[in-house]
Order: C-alpha cells, then structure tokens, then sequence
C-alpha cells in the first residue's frame, strides 16, 4: 500500500516554483497528467506534494481516489477535502464540519455554503503582504451552492525578487531591495563611491556654506570666499598677501619678468577660485618695457609641486622667495607690446573651461584688453578700445567696464567678454569727471554697484556715477582734494579714498542719490586705494607710508599693517566687488575609476538638488590619465539644472564633444543665485563608473 508524506502545499493558489516545481502558465490541470512531476491535479488546481513513501506508518491522509483520478486529501476522514468527490472542507481538521464551520461567516473559505451568484474577497498569502507590492486580494465565487477554492485574481508573494525591475516581487515593503551591484542595481561593472555630501570646507570649494536645512551646501554672500588682500608693492616687485580676519602678512611673493621694483606691479584682482593676477606694468625703467601678468594660489592646495620633492616650497611672512622658486607662484606670462603697460584687470564669470572666471587684462598704450587662459597665462582672445584703460570692473550682466583716463575728456567703455564686442565709449565730457583747461580730471578708480551703476573717482575730488539703464549721471564733490580708489559694498555704500595736504580720509556715502555722507579722518595715512571684504572691513593701500589700513565698521578702529615699498592699487584686491555682483559658489571633487580593460568608462553623475527659478547648478568634468593633469584637461559640461534631470550620462557627454576620457575624472558643480537672491542647495552628488572586469 502507498501512503502520502508530509504535505508541502495544500492552498491552491501557490507562487510559481514555491514547494520545488513549476506548474503551468495559470496552474490550472483537469487530470494529474496536466501537472508537473512532482505535482497534483486537485480541485483543477496543480498543487506540490512530497514524494510518495512506501510502508510503514498510519495514513495522515485518506488514501481516496479523486474524482477526477487525482488524490484526495482528506485529512479528518469525513470524505471532504482538496480532490475528493464529496467536495471541499471548510475544516479539515474537525470531521463533523465540512460546509458549516465557524469560521465561514468572516472568513469564507473553500467549502463553506454560500447562494448561487455570491462572491468574496479572499487573499491567502500572509496578512502583512497584502496590499503591500504587487501583492493583491483575489475573490471566491459560489459554485453549486459551496465557496470554491480558487481565489481568482489574487496576486501572492513571490518567494524571491527579480532584480533591477523595479517591482517588490515579494512585498516586504522593503522594495526592490535585492539588487547586487556596488551601483543599487543589476549591472555587475557598475562602481560607485556612493552619494557624497558636498561640504564648505572641502578642497577647492569657494564661497560656499552649511544647507541649513539639512546636508550640502548653499550659496553664502557673507561668507569670506578668497580670505586675503592681495597688495601690490610697485616699487619692490612683490605682492603681500594680508589675513583679512589678522591682518598679518601670511606671504609676499616676487612678481613679473625679474621680480624687482623695474616690474612695478600695480593691480590686483582675485578671480572665483580665490587666486589672485597681478599686472606688472614695466614702465619705470628704459632697460625693462614689456609688461606681464602673475598668477598666485590664494589656496595652498592650489599650488604646484614645480620640482617633484613631494612638498610645496612656498614663503612665510614678509620674506619672499626668489623668483621662480615659490611654488604658489603659479606662472607669469609677458602681456602686451612691449611699451604697452599692462593696468587695467577684471575676472569674468568664466565658463566650464574655467568656473573661476576668465582674467581680462587691459594694455594702456595698445588700447586692447586680453583674455588669458587661467592655467597657463596664455593669450586666448583679445578686444580692441577706444580708450585707454587704467582701471577695470566686472557688472551685474557679465559685461567689463574699463574706466579711460584718455584721450580727453575721459570715457567709459563697455565691452562683453562673450562676443569679444565692445560698445561706443561713453564721454564724461560735462560731470565733474572730466578734465577742463585748469584741471586734469578724467576716470580713475572704478566699481559698479549691485545695480550695475558704473561709479568712478577723478583724481580730483569729484565722484561720478553713470547708468547704463537711462545714461544719466550723477556727480558728488567730496571734502578733499584728490580722489582714487572706489568701492561699492552690496549694502548700497560707497567707499572712496580722499586725501590732500589738509588731511586724509575714507568717505562712505549712500549709493541712491549719495546722501548720508560721512568722513572717517584717518591721520597721517594717504589712502590711495580702497578695498572691502564680507567680514565688515574697509582696506585702505597707503602708498606713502608703505602700509594697508583697515577699518572694523562695527567698531570705528582702524589699524594698519606694513607691507612691502609702494604699494601702490586701486583694483579689486579682495575679489569682494566681483563676488558682490557675480556671486557664486564652486565645489569640485576628484574620482579615480577601474582600469581593467578596454571596455572601462564613466557612468553617470547624478544628483540631489533644489535649483529655484532663475538660479543655476552647473556640473562640469575634466579628465585625465594622471590626477596632475587635471588641472590643464579639456572641460566639458555633463548638466546645466534646472534644465537638465538627474541623473546625466558623463561617458555620452564627452564623446559628444569629441573629447575622451581617461582614469582620473575632476567633477566641478558651480551655482548661482537667481536674480533675486534666490540660492541653489546641493545635498548629494555620485559619480558611477563601468569595469570590464567583475568583482
């Protein structure tokens, strides 16, 4: 005699391959012959039992035949049950009931009375996974006068997930969670760092500052993005670099084509990245006329090990090196004919060759501007004038103002750095900017405001503000006699440097209609140039004591600090009045993929952002074969948000620009606020990469 084993399954409803068999597409059968090996035809459903055993032992089950030549399971002996002729039992486990169990009234199960038409829900995984994924409740229709036992329609847990699509095939409610890749998917060559949280403080991050809402960061006007002035001491060929929050001299480096006071370096400007140009303008010696630019690192991880010995060799205090020797002297280019007197400097907003700007170095005698690449000091465009520039600022909409000390009267000129296009020259012929027969007034020192107004000193003691909106000036007479260096603070004042042989002062005034005039007396110190930084300071370079000033606004104390012989600058030597107008954060990381085959590449970059209307998450990338050649790769823009939606595939972009792509990927995130101050928030960016070999 044969007897049945344990049972695995007895529900008719199973998932595909759950008791060690697959049945049919619906696992439906009319005879046993319709099921597979392993498997029974009961109630026209294919159920897995396990094997048959031969001897021994008392029946747990009614060795019946079925109706139907299957095997009836009937474990209570009352002749009901899955594949017997009497028909289904509603309990099987209490032979005196089969259609009348306590039970039917709430739960309805197979075998329980019901009338013609009747149908229930029914679900027969367990409780928890209904509803939960795929998982769904099915219903039990009234068939001759007993619930049936297919629950039609009901979707059951699956006993394992399928990876990558998507789905909780076995609704835990923990999702697609079994995907076997370092990437969270089904793609075995994929590799990831993970998702990184941009922070403030990490290398090459610049005007940036903590999401206050979470990870990330945010843009952050206050915060203090380059950290120094960068003074130029004309008559020594060096530039000191001062703390802004000490005022100590942290270095002083030796500039232009010999590093002495023949360079006679005038001008500074500090670009996006916190690195300052230098115009040395050699015009002081017969021997020496050809002008040059100097770039230094304002981050010492900016600076370049030159002789491979490992560490940078850079000065401290107010000891410079020789030159050459500093390695956050990063390069100094000749610029200009020689003659040409390279002055006037600006740093534009740059683009993803270079998210620090782009500097402009205008040329007093070619009558000429020039753009320089930022890693080499290479000559990449230029823009003729109709003036000759001495100073230079960048405004609100991204154009350069060059103020124009001649030809006379004196003029303004605009020009836009995108199209290499400049603008007529605008006269200052009837302000009390120009020159006359007694006086030699003409544009001097030169700023914009936030409202992209374009002030300039004199030389003599006016101050004069033009509008591009409407071309209408205003002019301001101020106490002293000679006027120089301007500042326009994002807080609407204005700064000027005003002395003369009866006295020395800074005069701040308001930049609407320049009311609220006040004088700060500052004693026996000359200012010529006027600087302003986000930590509430004004800097003054006082030539003829060979010093820099600063004035604490929160406290009226104003102190000075030495520098070297000279110093002698009326440009933008703290960055602050381009970070005021263009302001921006810059965050950058460096990755380092596989390299196990011909098949490796870069993934994507994805990312978490909010980007509100008008503001802008840009994503560059560069690569190389080595992480020193980085710095000079081809940049290529992967995403522009809020256009672009993450995440964005970087391998496509590069081959869309005809670019390849090494080991050694530097990815740049660059954000700007919308006009109305409107910030960017960045709280996670990953990068994913392909290699050929798994594992």
């Amino acid at each position: 005699m044969m007897r049945w084993g344990t049972v695995c399954c007895v529900l008719p409803m199973l998932a595909a391959g759950a008791c060690g068999g697959d049945s049919g597409s619906d696992g439906s059968c009319t005879t046993r012959a319709d099921c597979p090996a392993g498997q029974e035809c009961i109630d026209s459903r294919c159920v897995a039992l396990d094997a048959a055993v031969e001897d021994g032992g008392e029946a747990t089950e009614a060795d019946v035949p079925g109706e139907d030549g299957g095997s009836c399971v009937d474990r209570d002996h009352d002749g009901h049950g899955p594949g017997c002729a009497a028909g289904l039992d509603c309990d099987d486990d209490d032979p005196a009931h089969f259609e009348d169990c306590a039970a039917c009234a709430t739960e309805h199960l197979p075998g329980c009375l019901c009338a013609a038409g009747e149908t229930f829900a029914c679900y027969e995984g367990p409780a928890a996974t209904e509803g939960v994924g795929p998982c769904t409740a099915g219903t039990r229709a009234c068939v001759d006068g007993h619930l049936a036992a297919a629950c039609d329609g009901q979707v059951l847990p699956a006993a394992l997930e399928s990876c990558g699509d998507g789905i909780d095939n076995d609704c835990n409610g923990a999702g697609d969670e079994e995907l076997i890749s370092d990437c969270g998917d089904c793609d075995l060559t994929c590799r990831t760092d993970g998702d990184l949280p941009p922070d403030e403080d990490d290398p090459g991050s610049v005007g940036l500052v903590p999401n206050p809402d979470g990870p990330g960061v945010t843009l952050g006007r206050d915060v203090l993005a380059a950290g120094f002035a960068w003074i130029a001491n004309a008559d020594e060929g060096t530039v000191s670099k001062l703390d802004l929050e000490t005022g100590a001299e942290v270095a002083r480096f030796r500039v232009g084509l010999t590093g002495s006071g023949y360079d006679s370096p005038s001008r500074t400007a500090v670009d996006g990245a916190g690195d300052a140009y230098v115009a040395s303008r050699a015009h002081v010696s017969p021997e020496l006329t050809q002008g040059s630019v100097t770039k230094l690192a304002g981050d010492p991880r900016s600076c370049v090990d030159r002789n491979g010995d490992g560490e940078i060799t850079t000065g401290a205090g107010a000891t410079p090196l020789a030159l050459g020797r500093d390695e956050c002297s990063l390069w100094t280019a000749p610029l200009c004919e020689p003659g040409g007197i390279p002055r006037a400097v600006a740093i534009d907003r740059g683009d993803a060759g270079a998210t620090g700007g782009y500097p402009w170095v205008g040329c007093w005698n070619d009558m000429r501007f020039w753009k320089l690449d930022p890693a080499t000091g290479a000559a990449l465009a230029s823009v003729d004038t109709t003036v000759q520039p001495y100073g230079a600022a960048i405004a609100p909409d991204g154009s350069i103002w060059a103020a124009g000390m001649r030809p006379r009267p004196g003029f303004l000129q605009r020009f836009d750095p995108a199209t290499g296009t400049a603008d007529d020259a605008v006269s200052t012929e009837g302000t009390g900017c120009s020159s006359d027969d007694e006086l030699e007034r003409a544009p001097y020192g030169i700023s914009i405001d936030i409202e992209g107004r374009v002030w300039v000193t004199s030389f003599d003691r006016f101050v004069c503000r033009y509008d591009p909106r409407d071309g209408s000036w205003l002019s301001l007479s101020l106490p002293r006699s000679v006027t120089r260096g301007i500042a326009a603070g994002h807080d609407g004042r204005i700064w000027v440097a005003d002395y003369d042989f009866g006295g020395n002062a800074i005069v701040s005034f308001d930049m609407a209609d320049g009311g609220d005039m006040t004088v700060l007396d500052t004693g026996g110190v000359a200012p010529i140039g006027v600087g302003l930084d986000e930590i509430g300071h004004v800097w003054t370079v006082n030539q003829s004591s060979n010093t820099a000033s600063r004035y604490t606004r929160s406290t009226a104390v104003v102190e000075s600090f030495a520098t070297g012989l000279g110093p002698y600058c009326y440009s933008d030597f703290t960055g602050y009045q381009r970070r005021t107008v263009v302001p921006r954060g810059v965050w950058t990381h460096d990755y380092e993929r596989c390299v196990t085959g011909t098949d490796d590449h870069w993934g994507a970059v994805s990312w978490d952002a909010d980007v509100p209307a008008g503001a802008s998450l840009t994503i560059v990338a560069t690569t190389a074969a080595t992480r020193g050649r980085l710095d000079s790769a081809t940049a290529v823009t992967v995403a522009e948000v809020p256009t672009a939606v993450s995440p964005a595939d970087i391998h496509d972009a590069f081959v869309a620009a005809g670019e390849p792509t090494y080991r050694f990927l530097r990815l740049t995130v660059t954000m700007e606020p919308a006009p109305d101050g409107a910030a960017p928030v960045l709280r996670s960016i990953r990068v994913t990469w392909h290699c050929s070999v798994f594992g």
